[in-house]
């Protein structure tokens, strides 16, 4: 989420920077996937919600140069300020060099995957909103693609015959709550079933561990990443929506092969993650052993 504060430190120390502390991290990986919630464009109609994000194009730059590979837009923000929004969003990450999936000019758009290959190995990606919160892409109008069961069976099992390797994201699930929700289980298993090898997930603002799922692996949510968390909000809501991870996979043409986090933190006087150490590190890997117990 590169809004309110973040605008202020990257327009200082540069278009990187809430990413730099982790830089060595990301771009150490062949690809590198984040969710990018919000949108890129100093125009349009700002939407009639709680929270709205935007930062102005020029910073796009500042994924790429993370190491950044592809993006998700299938998420309740990435429609904050309309079409011409969406517009400008679409147009930053091609400017900058980031695929993308889950949003476009309508919904056959918003549900083509992303395409990449690496060391031979092609990965198709694919992403979904199933957050109510959100315009959502139809047969002629803009917007995010819908998490849904049929779709995501179907565009699965298309992006198959153009990969070796599917991955989805989706955006879904209760804010700061731990487990997944039943809605986030359907889908997430739905994915698997179609073939895709790995589930990505998004939206509860706090950790909430994975699982080996059929011939897949999903991770239920990846928590806060780059967020503009202070001081106040750690008074207020706790350490656990600035505790997370990076996750590393190992793919092959038979799947994911192994599975590592890396603890992040959040640190609070730099506005950005860091590599967890001590006494953090050790807080969030007792976190991640307590939540993927629980889901056994």
């Amino acid at each position: 989420m590169l809004e309110r504060d973040i605008i202020t430190l990257m327009d200082k120390h540069g278009s990187v920077y809430p990413f730099s502390a982790v830089a060595s991290v990301l771009s150490d990986a062949d690809i590198t996937i984040a969710n990018m919630e919000g949108t890129f464009t100093e125009r349009g109609t700002q939407a009639t919600k709680l929270y709205t994000f935007r930062t102005p194009p020029r910073h796009a730059i500042g994924l790429k140069q993370a190491g950044i590979d592809v993006g998700a837009l299938g998420n309740n923000h990435t429609m904050d300020y309309g079409n011409v929004g969406l517009e400008d969003t679409l147009t930053a990450l091609d400017d900058a060099g980031v695929p993308y999936s889950g949003a476009g000019a309508d919904a056959t758009e918003a549900r083509k995957p992303a395409l990449l290959e690496v060391n031979g190995l092609r990965i198709a990606f694919l992403s979904y909103n199933g957050v109510g919160e959100a315009t959502f892409a139809g047969a002629s109008s803009p917007g995010v693609a819908r998490a849904d069961v049929v779709w995501v069976r179907q565009d699965v099992a298309s992006a198959l015959t153009l990969a070796d390797i599917v991955i989805v994201s989706l955006h879904d699930g209760t804010e700061y709550q731990d487990a997944p929700t039943a809605t986030q289980r359907a889908f997430a298993q739905a994915a698997i079933d179609a073939g895709a090898a790995l589930v990505l997930g998004s939206h509860a603002h706090v950790f909430q561990g994975w699982q080996s799922y059929g011939d897949g692996v999903i991770v239920w949510g990846l928590g806060n990443f780059v967020f503009d968390l202070d001081f106040d909000d750690l008074a207020t809501l706790g350490p656990r929506p600035f505790q997370t991870a990076i996750m590393r996979f190992e793919l092959t043409k038979d799947g994911v092969q192994s599975v590592e986090a890396v603890p992040v933190y959040i640190d609070p006087a730099q506005n950005r993650p860091v590599i967890a150490t001590g006494e953090q590190k050790a807080a969030i890997e007792d976190r991640i052993q307590r939540l993927n117990a629980a889901l056994r």
